[in-house]
C-alpha cells in the first residue's frame, strides 16, 4: 500500500465529489492552496490535525473510512509494531480503538456545549 499515493487520491476524490476548489479547501483550513496542492499531488502527507479536519470538511464516509485506514497504517509504522506478535498486535489496536471511542466521546461533549 502506497499511502502516500492513496491520501492523494482519496484527497482528489473527495474534493470532486464535493464540488471545490483547491482554494476554499485550503482557506478553510487556513493554510496556503500550495499546500493543499502538494497534500493531492501527492507530494506531502498532511499532519494530523489536517486529516481529522479534512474528515469535518468533507463529512463523507468513503473519505474518512479511507483516512482511518491510513492513520491506523502510520501508527502501526510508527510503533514499529512489524516485529511484534499477532496476539500483541490485537491488544494494541483494541487499546487505540478504545482510545479513539473515548476521544469522539470527548468530542461529542463540546458540540454539546
Amino acid at each position: 500500500m502506497n499511502m502516500l499515493y492513496d491520501f492523494s487520491s482519496e484527497l482528489l476524490q473527495a474534493r470532486q465529489r464535493k464540488g471545490v476548489t483547491q482554494e476554499q479547501i485550503a482557506f478553510s483550513l487556513d493554510i496556503s492552496q500550495a499546500t493543499y496542492n502538494a497534500w493531492e499531488c501527492g507530494h506531502r502527507l498532511c499532519p494530523y490535525k489536517h486529516i481529522v479536519a479534512l474528515i469535518s470538511y468533507f463529512d463523507d464516509e468513503q473519505f474518512t473510512r479511507s483516512m482511518l485506514r491510513i492513520l491506523l497504517s502510520l501508527q502501526h509504522n510508527m510503533a514499529g509494531l512489524n516485529k511484534k506478535t499477532t496476539a500483541e498486535l490485537k491488544t494494541y489496536y483494541m487499546k487505540l480503538k478504545a482510545v479513539l471511542a473515548d476521544e469522539c466521546t470527548e468530542w461529542l461533549k463540546t458540540l454539546e456545549k
